[in-house]
């Protein structure tokens, strides 16, 4: 038996420059939402807050506080870090309102304003069905930004179903 001693490996992820675009979202934020139902009916609004918080410099982490369209108070939980096993940017979003877990995989655009994250949920239409879903956070300035969110339309083209913007607190 070798009575040499071995060296400890280091095991934690060094952040790189993708977690880096990451560490925008830390802070507290207000969010108004707009929430489209349907062909004729009428615009929902809602208000509420988030507080981010970045985890070891490679994860933003979100918590939210906010009202569903029928005044009902939702708790809502999302995540997102930059995988560099896959090179890809990977989230999770929950809320108490829903079992489902919201996994995403997200690409930044060539400018780094715009990560669109890709995901499959519950059909919003069709009980028992998925469909596929894609929210667009746009980084308008330091204390700005947007999400937009898109489901499947009737023709299977992106459809707009609700657009919050957030503003540094």
């Amino acid at each position: 038996m070798s009575t040499e001693t071995l060296e400890p490996v280091e095991m934690a992820t060094k952040p790189v420059k993708e977690h880096e675009w990451l560490q925008q979202f830390v802070g507290d934020w207000r969010i108004e939402t707009e929430m489209w139902m349907g062909p004729g009916q009428p615009t929902m609004r809602t208000d509420g807050t988030e507080s981010v918080k970045s985890v070891g410099g490679l994860w933003a982490f979100g918590q939210g506080h906010s009202k569903m369209p029928d005044g009902k108070a939702m708790e809502n939980y999302w995540t997102l870090g930059y995988d560099v096993s896959f090179k890809e940017y990977r989230g999770c979003w929950f809320a108490s309102v829903s079992s489902h877990l919201w996994k995403q995989t997200g690409t930044l655009s060539a400018d780094g304003k715009r990560m669109t994250l890709d995901c499959v949920g519950p059909n919003m239409v069709v009980d028992g069905e998925t469909a596929n879903y894609r929210d667009v956070v746009e980084v308008v300035d330091a204390n700005h930004r947007t999400l937009t969110s898109y489901g499947p339309g009737e023709t299977g083209e992106w459809q707009v179903y609700m657009k919050s913007t957030y503003t540094r607190i």
